[in-house]
């Protein structure tokens, strides 16, 4: 059972670091040799079918999560909902907008 906890600690903790560094498509790119990391440690220590696979789509789901709850808290300050109020851009958008003169 400790082994299945370090898998899913470990796999949060990637999701972290992913969420810090990378885009949403390094998840595509992390998630299957997670998979396959961890299908390699539990049959290392004869886990059976279903509880492997079981741990394998805990872990990968551990993995989003973290990058998800990564990912909010270095964005959420740069998103607000005043913004849309009161009509002004905020700081990271409508750069690219030319302005309409009547």
């Amino acid at each position: 059972m400790t082994i299945a906890i370090v898998l899913i600690a470990a796999s949060a903790l990637v999701g972290v670091a992913t969420g810090y560094v990378f885009r949403t498509w390094a998840l595509v790119v992390i998630s299957p040799p997670i998979a396959v990391f961890s299908a390699i440690v539990l049959h290392a220590y004869e886990f059976g079918m279903m509880a492997g696979v079981i741990i394998i789509a805990v872990c990968l789901a551990a993995t989003q999560l973290a990058y998800l709850a990564a990912s909010y808290l270095l964005y959420a300050r740069d998103v607000s909902s005043h913004d849309e109020v009161d009509g002004e851009p905020g700081e990271i958008g409508d750069q690219k907008i030319r302005r309409h003169h009547k």
